[in-house]
C-alpha cells in the first residue's frame, strides 16, 4: 500500500499502526492470539479482506478496457488501486468498525455479516468505479515510471483546495513560491508558502495555517522550542527523486513527509471536463457547487492537473493557547474540587458536592497542573434520577433518558474526542434525551503504574452533557519534559479513538493545562492545478488571480473569532466576550450578567490589527486598541462616561 511512497517497511507498520491503533506487530500473527489487541488487529484485518472482495468484484469489468493514458487495465492495476484506496480510506474504516452492529456482533458469524454489510457502504463511497478506475490507473502508471526531467525554476503555485458557492462564499488554499522561492538551494530543497483565503458573504478572511484564521496561532513542539506558524513562513520541499518521491518539511516541524505527484497536460481541454474527471476519480478536493459556471471555457497553453498524494511520516505535538477566562469556554482543560470529582448518590443525598452551585452552575476552576488534573480526573459520577428537560422552551414536551438514572461524568473525566457529527442543542425539535454523539474520555484510575482508564460515554442533546459512561479499555499515560512545558500522552488508546485524526495530549505551561493534540499520519490525496491552470480557472470563477510574488497579506476577516477582554486593573474580572462572525458581523457579551449587546469594531489597519469600536448599550462608549494575530492577544483602551474615571485600560486574548 505504501510502496509510492518510498517508505520502509517499519514506518509503513508506524503509520498503519498509528492509524488503526493497532497494539501489535503487524508482522506477528495475531489472528493466534487471544488478548483485545490481537482481536482488534483481527477485525481490522477481516475489514479489509472483505471489502477488497468486494471492490475486486465491482471493478472486475474494468480489466481490459482502457486507461486516459491508453494502457490496458490489468487485474495488478486493480490491486494496486484497492490496496491505495484502502490506505487512504483508512478513517473511514475504522469509523465502521466501530458502528454499533459490528461492536454487538458475539459470534463469527453475526460479525461477518455486520462487516460485509459495513463493507458495501464503504465500496460504494469509495470512488473507485468502472469509470474512475481508468483515471486512477494513469495516475498509478506515471508514478511507477516517473520522468526524471527537472523543470526550471518559476514563480508559480498549485491550487490545493477549492471550495466555491459564487464569489462571495468560497475557499481557496494554494502552495506558492517565488521564483527565488522555486530554486533549490545547496541542499536540493525548494521553499513555498501556504496561502489560505475564505470569504463568507463577502467578508474575506486571510492567513497561512489551520482550519480557521484563528489557528495559525497553535503551538508545536520542533524538538527545542516551542513556535506558530509565522505569517508568510516557508516550508521546504526536495526535488523530486528518479522516483517521483519528495520530502517535505512543513512549519518548522510541525508535519514531515513524503508525498509523490502525476501530472498531466490539461491544455486546451474544458474546464468542466477535467473538473468532472477529477470528482469522478474521487478526488474531492475541489469542489464546485454549479459547474454551470464554467460554461465551454478551457484551460489556456501550459495548464497542467497534478495528482499528488502526500504521506505523513512525523507529526508534531502542539495545542492552542486560547483563553482561560471564563472558565470552560476554551481548549483550557478545567477540573472540579475534589469533593464534586469523588461524585456520589446525588439523588439521595440532598449536601452532596454533586448538587452544589460549583457543579450545577460553574465549570469549576482551571486546570494548573498536570498532577492536580490527574488527582480531580477520578472516575466517580455524580448519579442523579431518570433524566429529562424541555426543548426547545420551557413550554416544551418533556424529553426523558431512556436510561432509569441520570450519571454525570464531567465531573470526574476528562475529554480526548468525539465520534459522530450530530448537532448539539439546536434544531426546532430533541431527537430524544442523547444526541447520538460518542464522547471518549479518561480518567486516571486503574491497576499498574501510572493507570488510565478510557470511556465511551453519551452526550446529552440539549446541553452537550457527559452522561452514563461505559468502560472501553485500560491503558497508561507518562509525562515528559519539552521545553518549558511538560506534556502528558496516552497508551494503549482503544480502538473506538482510531476513528479521531488526531490523539490527544495534555500540555501544561505557563500555570495552565491546555488540551492539545497530535495528528494522525493520514495518507492525504489531492487533485491539484498549476499556476497557469489555476488563474485561469479563478478568473472564470470571478476571483482574483494570485500573484506568487506579492506575500499574504492580512484581511479585517483574519481577525474574526471571539475575542475575550477585561480591564487591566482587574485582569480576573467577568468582562465582555467580542464575537466578529466569519461574515463581518460583530456582537458583545457581557459576562456579568450573560447578556448580549449591540457593538461595533472596524478594523483600521489589518497589517498591526489596530481597531476601534463603539460600545452601543452606553452612550458615547468607545474603545481603541490592537489584536496580535499571532499571539491571539488584545490590549487597549476604552471610554466611558458613565464610569469614574471615564478612561480604562484592557486587555484581552482570543477564545
Amino acid at each position: 500500500m505504501v510502496e509510492s511512497s518510498g517508505q520502509s517497511s517499519a514506518s509503513a507498520e508506524a503509520l498503519v499502526r498509528s492509524q488503526t491503533g493497532i497494539n501489535v506487530s503487524l508482522f506477528e500473527d495475531f489472528t493466534k492470539g487471544t488478548s483485545a489487541d490481537s482481536q482488534a488487529a483481527g477485525t481490522v484485518a477481516r475489514m479489509v479482506v472483505v471489502i477488497t472482495q468486494q471492490q475486486t468484484t465491482a471493478l472486475g469489468a474494468s480489466i481490459g478496457t482502457s486507461a486516459i493514458d491508453g494502457s490496458k487495465i490489468t487485474k495488478e492495476h486493480l490491486d494496486k488501486a484497492i490496496q491505495q484506496r484502502l490506505l487512504e480510506r483508512m478513517p473511514d474504516l475504522l469509523a465502521a468498525l466501530t458502528d454499533p452492529a459490528v461492536l454487538a456482533a458475539t459470534t463469527p458469524a453475526a460479525k461477518e455479516v455486520a462487516l460485509l454489510a459495513q463493507a458495501k457502504v464503504l465500496v460504494t463511497s469509495s470512488g473507485l468505479t468502472t469509470t474512475s478506475i481508468a483515471t486512477v490507473v494513469a495516475i498509478n502508471n506515471q508514478i511507477s515510471a516517473p520522468p526524471v526531467a527537472v523543470a526550471a525554476p518559476v514563480a508559480g503555485f498549485n491550487l490545493v483546495s477549492l471550495n466555491f458557492t459564487n464569489a462571495s462564499n468560497f475557499f481557496t488554499r494554494v502552495m506558492t513560491s517565488s521564483l527565488i522561492q522555486s530554486t533549490p538551494d545547496a541542499a536540493g530543497n525548494t521553499r513555498y508558502v501556504d496561502r489560505r483565503a475564505r470569504s463568507v458573504n463577502g467578508s474575506l478572511a486571510k492567513w497561512n495555517t489551520g482550519a480557521d484564521p484563528a489557528r495559525q496561532a497553535d503551538l508545536h513542539w520542533t524538538g527545542s522550542a516551542w513556535v506558530n506558524c509565522a505569517l508568510n513562513g516557508e516550508n521546504t520541499s526536495s526535488v523530486r527523486d528518479a522516483q517521483g518521491n519528495s520530502t517535505y518539511n512543513y512549519c518548522d516541524k510541525a508535519e514531515s513527509g513524503k508525498s509523490n505527484r502525476a501530472s498531466f497536460d490539461v491544455a486546451g481541454k474544458t474546464m468542466a471536463a477535467v473538473y468532472t474527471q477529477a470528482r469522478d476519480a474521487g478526488f474531492t478536493n475541489l469542489t464546485i457547487a454549479d459547474t454551470t459556471v464554467l460554461g465551454s471555457a478551457t484551460f489556456p497553453t501550459g495548464s497542467s492537473l497534478f495528482y499528488q498524494s502526500a504521506t505523513p511520516l512525523t507529526q508534531a505535538i502542539a495545542y492552542y493557547p486560547g483563553s482561560s477566562l471564563p472558565v470552560g469556554v476554551s481548549n483550557v482543560v478545567f477540573q472540579y474540587s475534589a469533593a464534586v470529582a469523588a461524585g456520589g448518590v446525588a439523588s439521595t443525598t440532598a449536601g452532596a458536592a454533586c448538587n452544589s452551585t460549583e457543579f450545577r452552575n460553574t465549570s469549576g476552576a482551571n486546570s494548573t497542573t498536570l498532577e492536580g488534573l490527574i488527582g480531580a480526573m477520578t472516575g466517580t459520577p455524580c448519579v442523579f434520577t431518570q433524566g429529562s428537560f424541555k426543548y426547545p422552551t420551557t413550554a416544551s414536551p418533556v424529553t426523558t433518558s431512556p436510561d432509569t438514572s441520570d450519571e454525570s461524568w464531567g465531573n470526574s473525566t476528562v475529554g480526548i474526542g468525539i465520534i459522530g457529527t450530530a448537532p448539539v442543542g439546536s434544531g426546532t425539535t430533541a431527537p430524544g434525551y442523547y444526541s447520538g454523539n460518542i464522547k471518549l474520555r479518561i480518567a486516571f484510575k486503574g491497576t499498574g503504574t501510572n493507570p488510565v482508564t478510557y470511556y465511551a460515554c453519551k452526550e446529552r442533546f440539549n446541553n452537550g452533557g457527559t452522561r452514563n459512561c461505559t468502560v472501553i479499555g485500560s491503558g497508561s499515560y507518562a509525562v515528559a519534559i519539552m521545553g518549558d512545558a511538560r506534556v502528558l500522552t496516552l497508551n494503549n488508546v482503544p480502538v473506538q479513538a482510531s476513528t479521531l485524526n488526531y490523539t490527544r495530549v495534555f500540555v501544561e505551561r505557563g500555570g495552565l493545562v491546555y488540551g492539545g493534540y497530535q495528528n494522525k499520519p493520514n495518507v492525504v490525496n489531492s487533485a491539484r492545478l498549476n499556476g497557469i491552470a489555476a488563474n485561469a480557472l479563478l478568473t472564470q470563477l470571478g476571483l482574483t488571480a494570485e500573484d506568487p510574488s506579492v506575500p499574504l497579506a492580512l484581511t479585517a476577516g483574519s481577525y474574526q473569532g471571539v475575542w475575550e477582554v477585561r480591564n487591566t486593573a482587574n485582569p480576573a474580572s467577568a468582562g465582555t466576550a467580542v464575537f466578529i462572525n466569519g461574515n463581518g458581523n460583530v456582537t458583545c457579551q457581557d459576562h456579568f450578567n450573560a447578556t448580549f449587546f449591540s457593538c461595533s469594531l472596524t478594523i483600521d489597519n489589518p497589517a498591526t490589527g489596530a481597531f476601534h469600536g463603539t460600545d452601543n448599550a452606553t452612550a458615547n462608549s468607545t474603545f481603541t486598541g490592537n489584536f496580535n494575530f499571532l499571539a491571539g492577544t488584545a490590549i487597549g483602551t476604552d471610554y466611558d462616561p458613565t464610569n469614574t474615571p471615564p478612561q480604562g485600560n484592557f486587555v484581552g486574548q482570543r477564545r
